[in-house]
């Protein structure tokens, strides 16, 4: 079966080498379900929005492997954070097209045109000015309105390292929450406080509640 997957994936390059070559991409099986075909650059950072979702036909010596397939069209864009010029990926649900049922050239003639029609995305945290983490972002929304209630220091988004972190003042103290790698650390004065393992939204507002009270810090206006 690996000899027919390498041989697809070479049918993939060679019939959309042109539209490939002027987007940057390259074809990989998909790393969630080692099947269907993404397009990608080098280091994973670009993602076509569209993917070959393929039938058992297509791992087989079959005269028409393609017939039968369809793309799956990714419903992803990006959406202003509400913080400096921070953006964030949205992950919405994808959407398939009809299955192919012409011969291979007339399929991948219909490919190329999906490929030129739809837009690559940027995903993973590599660039700059973008966000993608949807636990990191449910947090910061699920927090805000607390921060708020406790002071008037603006909240700022920063990425360090790899590690994105949502920083306020309370008074004269420092509050940071760093989110990388499924956890959740508070760091009060750059002293970690606390630190949430296996992260969970709730339980990260659940950690900052109890330090907000440990501290009785109050609402505005009280």
């Amino acid at each position: 079966m690996e000899f027919v997957k390498l041989k697809r994936l070479g049918e993939v390059q060679e019939k959309l080498k042109t539209v490939l070559s002027e987007l940057g991409l390259k074809p990989r099986y998909d790393r969630n379900w080692g099947r269907d075909i993404c397009f990608q650059n080098e280091d994973g950072s670009l993602h076509h929005t569209v993917t070959i979702r393929v039938t058992d036909a297509f791992f087989e010596d079959s005269p028409h492997p393609w017939k039968g397939t369809c793309l799956s069209i990714s419903g992803v864009g990006e959406e202003p954070l509400g913080y400096g010029d921070w953006k964030f990926v949205e992950w919405g649900s994808p959407s398939d097209t009809p299955k192919f049922r012409g011969d291979t050239d007339e399929i991948f003639i219909q490919i190329a045109t999906y490929l030129k029609e739809y837009p690559v995305l940027r995903i993973r945290n590599s660039h700059p000015d973008l966000i993608d983490n949807t636990d990191f972002v449910k947090l910061l929304r699920a927090i805000e309105p607390t921060i708020q209630d406790k002071t008037d220091s603006s909240i700022t988004v920063k990425r360090t390292e790899g590690v994105l972190s949502i920083n306020f003042d309370i008074g004269d103290d420092k509050w940071r929450i760093d989110v990388a790698n499924f956890k959740a650390k508070l760091i009060v004065n750059d002293k970690e406080v606390d630190k949430v393992d296996g992260f969970h939204v709730d339980e990260a507002k659940e950690m900052i509640w109890k330090e907000l009270g440990k501290r009785r810090v109050p609402d505005l206006g009280f």
